[in-house]
This record gives structure tokens, sequence and C-alpha cells, in this order.
């Protein structure tokens, strides 16, 4: 029994011993293969330093030798030889550049927006200035084959568009189609207006048959419409006597709707002479040729700009009262022409179709 226990005991401390053993060595192995791999990475990082430090050297030598040598030999090379290259490339690149637009220009219609694609990027803003060039230039080659009375024509065209362009619904079918006559009369021609043709010594520039809106009860009376130089005249249609003459001093503003009808207030300076009855209301055609033709006359004469007022609600002077006119939509008896009708002492309604 005795001898077993030995047996065993001794078995035991072995194992034991051996199991330390082990532990031992293998913690010795760890720390023993960090330290040798912190050695290893240690020496990685200064032979990689040596190694950039010998590129570096190797470089800032090669740049030295480099600056050396282009030193040395600069008397044998221009030195703004890149330079000039340069410059001849760009050159020849944008003659060629002409040379090709030249033979792809549009026409001299200065509606015309067909322009050719820049073949260069660096070339935009050329191309771009080029393409406002040409067509101000074909504009001024268009301009100069007018005569002096299609260059007026024009003009009052251009101011009717600034004028009544998407304000007044009217302007676009009487006035971008439609070719301003102003003597829609003929009274030099009209042995009937002899006796009007006699009392006016200024040239007319407008001569229409208009309608006169009664200022008591909103019926019309047809009226000549002059207007002269310094003068805007209203005639009896049938025997031609002057019935009012208003001095375009005395006017001070215009007033129409923003719809379709040819209604519009011609507003006079209080106290003057002509305004003694009050504003003058009248409907016509050519609305928008003879408020164009006012504007441009009276800025004309007293260098002041005319008001041209649009709006559907606007006050006029009527005697001692001032009147509202009001346009309203409405379905009308007499199909497409617009009516007038005063309601009351401060209301005077026209219901436009």
């Amino acid at each position: 029994m005795k001898k077993s226990q030995i047996v065993i005991a001794a078995w035991y401390r072995r194992y034991a011993q051996q199991k330390r053993y082990q532990q031992t060595k293998s913690s010795a192995l760890v720390i023993q293969s960090y330290i040798q791999g912190w050695k290893a990475r240690k020496t990685l990082r200064e032979l990689k330093h040596q190694k950039r430090c010998k590129e570096a050297v190797t470089t800032i030598a090669a740049y030295w030798h480099g600056t050396q040598v282009r030193r040395e030999y600069r008397k044998f090379f221009r030195a703004n030889a890149g330079k000039k290259i340069y410059e001849f490339t760009l050159q020849r690149i944008v003659q060629k550049y002409f040379l090709e637009m030249k033979n792809k220009m549009p026409s001299l219609s200065p509606i015309d927006k067909n322009w050719p694609s820049r073949p260069y990027l660096f070339l935009d803003s050329t191309h771009k200035e080029l393409k406002r060039i040409f067509h101000l230039w074909r504009c001024k080659k268009y301009r100069d084959q007018f005569t002096d009375q299609q260059k007026l024509i024009y003009e009052e065209k251009l101011e009717a568009s600034e004028l009544f362009k998407d304000k007044k619904a009217l302007y676009p079918s009487s006035s971008v189609g439609q070719p301003f006559q102003g003597a829609y009369l003929e009274i030099n021609k009209n042995p009937k207006y002899k006796k009007l043709k006699d009392a006016i010594e200024e040239k007319i520039i407008i001569a229409e048959v208009v309608n006169k809106i009664n200022r008591a009860n909103g019926k019309s009376t047809s009226r000549i419409f002059l207007l002269t130089n310094n003068n805007l005249l209203l005639a009896d249609q049938k025997s031609g006597q002057i019935k009012s003459e208003v001095p375009l001093v005395d006017v001070t503003k215009v007033s129409m709707s923003s719809q379709n009808d040819g209604f519009f207030a011609v507003h006079l300076k209080e106290g003057s002479e002509a305004a003694s009855k009050g504003d003058f209301l009248f409907s016509s055609d050519h609305l928008i040729e003879m408020a164009t033709k006012l504007y441009r006359t009276t800025l004309s004469q007293t260098k002041q700009k005319l008001n041209i007022e649009i709006s559907d609600e606007f006050l006029v002077q009527f005697r001692q009262d001032k009147v509202c006119v009001k346009f309203i939509q409405g379905n009308q008896k007499n199909g497409s022409v617009p009516t007038c009708k005063r309601k009351n002492n401060r209301l005077l309604e026209v219901a436009v179709p």
C-alpha cells in the first residue's frame, strides 16, 4: 500500500512539473517572439527611411544637375521656345476657326436664330461675342434699308409694343399685323371737309371717326378725332364744324381697360379752359394707334411722358362730378360690340363681350 502511494505521488509530481515547465516555456516564447518582431519592424522602418533618403538625394541631385546643365546650355537654345510654339499653335487654331466660320455664317435676316457650334471650349466667350456682334451688324444692315417713313412706322410699332404688350388684350389683333395709317379720313381731298381743312393750319397726324360717349347717359355720338402737332380737336362728322379744341399741354393722362375693347378716356388738366365740361370718353377701332400717336406727339411737344393707365376701373371728371368707369364681362345683345350705360351719378358701366 505504501509503495503504491509513493508511485502515485511520483507520477503526480512529474505531471505537475511538466505542466509548469510547458507554461514557462510558452510564456518565454511569446515574449521572445514579440521582442524579435519589434526589432524586425524597427529595422524595416530604418531601412525604408534610408531608402527614401537615398531617393530624395537622387531626385534633388537630378534637379540640381538639370538646372546646372540648363544654365550652361541656355545660351545655345532660346529660353522662350515653348511660349513661341504655344502662341503659334493658338494662332493657327484661331485662324482656322475664323476661316471655317466664314463659310458657316447664317443669313442676314435678323430673325434667323441659327448659329454654328463652337469647335473648342476655350473659344466659348469669343464665340458668344462674335454671335452678338454679327447680330447687331445684320440688324443695322437691315435698318439701313428703311426709308425715313418706314423708320417712323417701326418706331411707332416699337412704342406701341412697349406700352401695351401683355397689358392690353386688344393689342395683338389690332396693332401687330395692322399698319398705322393715321389719316383714315381724306380731309384734304373730300370737299365735304373743306371748311375743316381751312380751319386747321398744322399737320394732321390722326384723322378718324370715333364714338364720343355722352357724359349724361353713356350714349355715343360720332365725332371726327383730329390730332395735330399741338392740339387735339373734335369736329362734327356731318358739317365738319370744330366742336372742341384741346392743347396737348392740357392732356394729362389716357386711361383704358385691359380687355378687348376700344374705349379710352382722355384726362384734361384741372382748371384749364378745355376741362370746363370734364374729361372725354371715346370708343375707337384704332385705339392702340391713337394712344401711341398721342403719346409720341405729346412727348415730342411737351418733353414729358404722357401717363397711360390700363385698368378695368378708373375715374373720370364729368363737369363737377367724378365718375367711375367700370368694365365688366357680359353677354351682348349687339354681338361682339361693347355697350356703355350710365348706372347712376357715380358709375358708368361698359360691358365687354
